[in-house]
């Protein structure tokens, strides 16, 4: 039997999307937008069939995580495994555990990353995020978690922003380029016909080398883990701070030590959740 493929499908990294009324469900251009994001999820999925995939899981990864429908699975091999719907313990990562191999698609930069699409770590209420002092997006803590669980990330897809923080954590890992921002919403997009043909293409590739042992290395981390989360007001760190075992690092910023990179992942989850919401004045 092949590899175990898990993809987490993310929508600000596809191509040709720029602006946040593309990502938004209630928003009129929302619904072509995920069209695209739909296009793209199928290319990757019938790319890892093809290169000899085991199975095949999909994570719905954006917003409400109600983008990619059910019916997105047909004419798809009727053993593709999808992912829905908000609630999820692991949200973005759900489903990771006990795959062999992580595809991350649509993918963008992290929050404070200059021309990059809509840049944010898991929303507009977080400042940074850093894992034993290293900086990380969603694109981080996501092939962190991987890594913990013995598994590479053969493939990360989104914006040329994402890539220098690929190249940084993970050198040896594929990267697709969708478009080039030229400001947070704006971008020099690429033809989709393109993007596909790369997409395809390279989540072929990174099949094929796991199978054959090679690509990149599950991504490592020290532990005891040191996570820190900054959030963009003082009062979204206030509550935050009662996180049991949270200790305050300055106004904005908490940190927390945690076992593992599980133990991390859930705690960045509770962290965002509790300091989400409070306006800037």
């Amino acid at each position: 039997m092949g590899p175990k493929i898990w993809i987490s499908v993310d929508m600000e990294g596809m191509g040709g999307l720029v602006d946040r009324t593309q990502f938004i469900p209630d928003e009129p251009a929302y619904t072509r937008a995920r069209a695209q994001m739909i296009a793209e999820m199928r290319t990757v999925v019938e790319a890892v069939w093809d290169a000899g995939a085991g199975r095949v899981v999909v994570n719905d990864s954006h917003d409400g995580q109600l983008n990619l429908a059910y019916d997105s699975l047909v004419g798809l091999p009727s053993r593709t495994e999808l992912i829905s719907g908000m609630g999820k313990r692991f949200a973005m990562a759900e489903g990771m555990r006990g795959m062999d191999l992580a595809l991350l698609v649509g993918y963008h930069g992290r929050s404070g990353t200059s021309h990059a699409i809509m840049d944010h770590t898991d929303s507009k209420d977080v400042w940074s995020v850093s894992v034993n002092d290293i900086d990380v997006g969603e694109f981080g803590l996501n092939a962190y978690l991987a890594g913990h669980y013995g598994m590479p990330v053969g493939l990360a897809a989104g914006d040329a922003a994402l890539t220098h923080e690929v190249e940084a954590l993970l050198p040896d890992t594929l990267c697709v380029v969708t478009k080039t921002a030229v400001g947070r919403r704006a971008a020099r997009v690429i033809h989709p016909a393109q993007v596909r043909d790369e997409l395809w293409e390279a989540a072929r590739r990174a099949v094929l080398h796991f199978a054959d042992g090679l690509g990149p290395r599950p991504l490592p981390v020290t532990t005891p883990i040191i996570l820190r989360v900054s959030f963009m007001t003082t009062e979204g760190a206030d509550a935050a701070m009662l996180y049991p075992g949270s200790a305050r690092v300055d106004g904005r910023s908490v940190a927390v030590r945690c076992n593992d990179m599980e133990h991390a992942y859930l705690a960045s989850r509770t962290l965002f959740l509790m300091g989400t919401g409070f306006p800037l004045y």
